[in-house]
């Protein structure tokens, strides 16, 4: 009696797995146009397969069978893409679901002060918060005095290893150097950092972009220190950056100055070094805009919190400390074409432009300015679907992050839904229908009603 039990049991079991459906878990995305992060040209009527945050496949539909019991969305007429990543961002936890509405299912954080960026990360990674992924290189390391709060001030060449190691041992993802980082400090820095196989990402103002490159820096951010690499004697530019505002106002009036020839050879020689550059054309465009009153009505600015002390509202701080006036506005306006110049030669010497925007700044809004990025990208040269490869797959190799930045079998589902297409129009990327992110989908609707309570 005992065994025919067992045997009925065991008859059982075996007949609910066999009722089990094969795409229980599964979402099947149907007929949107694929633009999947690899540089080519769209992929018109796709099905991607997504289960457990995976793609496990994409193909064409009718191509291959979708399981019983997979949950399908048709998606005719939208285009979809992967997971846009801001290269250049400092993360505050406000932001987080902001960077989700706007499609930005990746950021690479910069500057977060202590311990912030850390923690913001080890929250996203274990679900607590709903928000993009997250890499960080913590505090930055900087001469003395530092610029930024929280950035650990080194002064020499142990105190600059020791900073690496903390780094190493707190679960960085890469070390960033910062603008008091003389070329004395700068070496120890990259050796130690590559005895520890971590990537060394710099914004400059010691230092000038090609002595940073070829010695190790693998990351140039906001186009710092070219101009000064461009100039026959880069001294003052050095000199200036020993108070930041007076460095950065040095270096954004001086582009203007540059003739075609010189940005040129500059961008050629940077290219040959393999360096990966981070324009951050918005926050420059910003820099040569902030005495346009239509900035406070730019895409995004609704969903900034009023606080008055909040970074992207905050700009008479800015104008303050900048010491900017109608002289300095003009000067930056007449850089802007340079700017552009330098990124499409760079890029057309075979350079790796990567998107980002230095957001939250003044008028530079989390998740939105991203979008302003790839309209100015294009604008300087690119085409649409290069300036969503510099959103996605160029950032994720940047990052070592093999996982993400693409639309394929074995990648993570981070992809946004579209209602237009891009490449025919690139401000398309911010008509946003879904995000999906670790193969969960939002609406960026219901994310604004959340924050909004």
């Amino acid at each position: 009696m005992r065994l025919r039990r067992w045997a009925t049991l065991w008859c059982a079991l075996l007949a609910a797995g066999a009722c089990t459906s094969p795409g229980k878990g599964m979402v099947a995305l149907e007929g949107a146009t694929l633009i999947d992060g690899a540089g080519g040209p769209p992929k018109p009527d796709a099905l991607i397969l997504v289960k457990d945050g995976v793609i496990r496949a994409v193909a064409q539909v009718n191509e291959i069978k979708i399981p019983r019991g997979a949950e399908r969305i048709s998606l005719v007429g939208k285009t979809i893409i992967p997971g846009l990543i801001d290269a250049h961002t400092t993360v505050e936890r406000w932001a987080l679901p902001r960077y989700l509405a706007w499609g930005v299912t990746t950021v690479r954080d910069m500057n977060a002060p202590g311990d912030t960026g850390y923690a913001i990360k080890k929250d996203l990674d274990l679900g607590s918060v709903a928000g993009p992924r997250m890499f960080t290189g913590g505090p930055p390391i900087d001469g003395m005095a530092a610029t930024l709060p929280g950035a650990s001030a080194v002064a020499g060449d142990e105190e600059a290893r020791q900073a690496v190691d903390q780094r190493a041992v707190s679960g960085a993802d890469y070390v960033t150097i910062y603008t008091k980082i003389t070329p004395e400090l700068l070496r120890p820095i990259v050796d130690e950092a590559a005895t520890l196989r971590l990537r060394v990402v710099a914004r400059l103002g010691k230092v000038d972009a090609l002595a940073a490159a070829r010695a190790g820096v693998i990351s140039l951010e906001q186009l710092s220190g070219v101009v000064a690499a461009a100039a026959s004697d880069p001294t003052p530019f050095f000199r200036a950056n020993d108070i930041y505002f007076a460095g950065l106002t040095m270096e954004e009036a001086s582009w203007g100055a540059l003739d075609s020839a010189t940005v040129a050879r500059v961008a050629r020689a940077l290219a040959a070094t393999h360096v990966t550059i981070v324009p951050t054309l918005v926050a420059h465009d910003t820099y040569a805009r902030l005495d346009d009153p239509a900035l406070a009505q730019r895409p995004g600015m609704t969903d900034v919190p009023t606080d008055s002390t909040n970074r992207v509202r905050t700009v008479s701080t800015l104008l303050q400390r900048g010491g900017w006036r109608t002289a300095e506005f003009a000067a930056f306006r007449r850089g802007r074409g340079r700017q552009d110049q330098f990124v499409r030669e760079f890029k057309a010497a075979g350079g790796v432009i990567l998107a980002g925007t230095d957001a939250p700044n003044p008028f530079l809004v989390p998740g939105a300015s991203l979008h302003e990025e790839l309209v100015l990208l294009v604008a300087a040269g690119f085409t649409p679907i290069e300036a969503i490869t510099a959103a996605t797959r160029h950032t994720a190799q940047a990052l070592g992050a093999d996982s993400i930045g693409m639309l394929a079998p074995g990648k993570m589902a981070d992809l946004v839904v579209l209602n237009r297409n891009p490449a025919e129009d690139i401000t398309a990327t911010r008509d946003i229908a879904w995000v999906m992110v670790r193969g969960r989908l939002f609406q960026p609707d219901s994310l604004r009603a959340e924050w909004a309570k």
